[in-house]
């Protein structure tokens, strides 16, 4: 199942929530000693998660069918950090640098010969409470009966959001119910941009890297005409040499203006795609233009 956004909290005795993990789905299907872990598109991701893999292998015995979010949670912050999971995601390989990641679990969808998925969500929840009792390495998504309170706290310390279960609800494949709901917080990066996109000789947008001068998308909201006249006249006066060819960010009569010296941006956005892409970046703050 897929949380759809919404913009108000639903109340009642028939919802429960959770806070929004900043990660990664996956399912995980335990049998017979073998784990496989496996994306939102069914990519096998076994291989991605060695630490998953084996708190799994090593932490159960009966078939199971898992649906949770693997996250990287940074002590200093409080908090998951996104960028952590995408670098492993990105990597394609877990070095033995990497930092550690965990798995959080949600639902419990196949537990031995039992097909959970008709079953109320309050249900799975408490099935899989009980099976991850005494389960190092994992973590378990708690669930709340005060949704304005927890969105309160996640808003205080800069979690992603929440997510808002009907607890009667069986599991459903994809977006087609309106049981699973989320309510995002716009999240803020600090990054950079190396280019400026152009079509038709006009700005149409930046180039931003995140961290690690990762590629996370383009933003072009906030972007003002005056602003838009003067990022132009700055790419003419500091050309620099190209980053990537071709390139992902440029599409069609477009091209980008690379600069000799990177601009520093404030974006916000309301959330990170799977592939760590920026969902509806806005341009707050822009540092390193040069007076003409």
């Amino acid at each position: 199942m897929a949380p759809i956004a919404v913009d108000d909290i639903p109340e009642g005795e028939e919802w429960g929530y959770q806070l929004k993990w900043d990660g990664v789905r996956i399912l995980a299907l335990v049998e017979h000693g073998k784990v496989t872990l496996m994306s939102r598109k069914l990519l096998d991701k076994t291989a991605l998660y060695p630490e998953i893999t084996e708190c799994l292998r090593s932490g159960f015995q009966q078939r199971l069918l898992l649906d949770g979010e693997v996250i990287y949670f940074d002590p200093e912050q409080g908090r998951p950090v996104f960028q952590k999971v995408l670098q492993r995601e990105r990597s394609r390989v877990a070095a033995a640098q990497s930092p550690r990641l965990t798995y959080v679990l949600f639902d419990l969808l196949i537990d031995g010969e039992e097909d959970l998925r008709t079953l109320p969500y309050e249900q799975r929840h408490a099935r899989l409470q009980e099976l991850m009792a005494k389960q190092p390495g994992l973590l378990l998504s708690e669930l709340f009966r005060d949704g304005p309170r927890l969105w309160e706290w996640a808003q205080e310390r800069g979690w992603e959001g929440i997510v808002i279960k009907r607890l009667s609800a069986p599991y459903r494949e994809g977006k087609k119910h309106k049981d699973w709901l989320k309510k995002k917080i716009a999240l803020t990066v600090q990054a950079s941009s190396p280019g400026i996109i152009l079509r038709e000789g006009r700005v149409a947008s930046l180039v931003v890297l995140g961290e690690d001068d990762a590629y996370i998308g383009r933003v072009s909201l906030g972007l003002t005409e005056p602003l838009r006249r003067q990022l132009l006249s700055f790419a003419q006066q500091h050309p620099g040499p190209p980053r990537w060819s071709p390139s992902p960010a440029a599409g069609r009569k477009e091209q980008i203006q690379w600069l000799s010296l990177p601009l520093q941006l404030t974006v916000t956005f309301l959330e990170w795609s799977q592939d760590g892409m920026m969902r509806h970046p806005k341009l707050l703050h822009l540092e390193g233009l040069k007076p003409e």
